[in-house]
């Protein structure tokens, strides 16, 4: 196993609050340059207790985990509900390194996310448009559509954004929650079928970042 890995995970989360909303762990996925893997929920092979134990020995070897924002999503939520502290000292995040803020500086935005960065260096990122594309299909849902609004004037009272984009932001945080849902449960009753839309949307998340980490660091 390489030194350096880029370690990326899936939630379950259809609501609006990307932080707030997280239920569990649906896969762990990483990257090293050379080797992919994927451990999810409902595998036979490669559940996540086989990746509580993956990550627990690159630990003990000393092994930098690599991602974007992976401090403060992925690496949180490892430890929240897999019981796994990856220390600090092990931790890059893509997001924080000064190549990265010079980026942003050019592109005149202080967050942007995954697929903006890649788009301006000319990185391979179309798997996250697969994702969105699927998403369309539940916008139009009531209970959707009364979720967003929710989130939209929740936004509007704490944080004073406009209704437009708050209810804008709140119905593509859910639309996207709910497809990487549906295609996670095919995934697990394919038995993680390498060709499903979740399978090319997770493993691409590594090697997106692995292509920007190359880059940036």
């Amino acid at each position: 196993m390489s030194e350096t890995i880029v370690i990326d995970i899936e939630t379950e989360n259809t609501g609006y609050d990307v932080m707030g909303d997280n239920k569990r762990i649906l896969s762990v996925q990483t990257y090293d340059g050379n080797e992919s893997r994927i451990y999810y929920d409902g595998s036979d092979k490669n559940d996540l207790s086989s990746a509580k134990r993956f990550l627990e020995e690159q630990i003990g070897v000393g092994t930098k985990f690599v991602g974007f924002n992976v401090r403060n999503f992925d690496v949180k939520f490892i430890r929240e509900f897999m019981d796994v502290d990856i220390p600090n000292s092990q931790i890059v995040d893509i997001g924080e390194l000064q190549k990265t803020n010079d980026i942003k500086q050019k592109m005149g935005k202080n967050w942007p996310r995954l697929v903006e960065l890649c788009d301006f260096l000319e990185i391979e990122c179309s798997h996250k448009n697969l994702m969105d594309d699927q998403s369309i299909a539940f916008k139009n849902l009531p209970h959707v559509i009364e979720l967003a609004k929710e989130g939209a004037e929740k936004w509007g009272k704490e944080k004073g954004w406009s209704h437009n984009y708050s209810y804008n932001r709140a119905l593509n945080s859910i639309s996207l929650g709910m497809a990487i849902m549906k295609s996670f449960e095919d995934f697990v009753q394919t038995g993680g079928n390498t060709d499903s839309l979740f399978y090319k949307y997770a493993i691409g998340d590594v090697i997106s970042e692995y292509l920007l980490y190359q880059k940036v660091k």
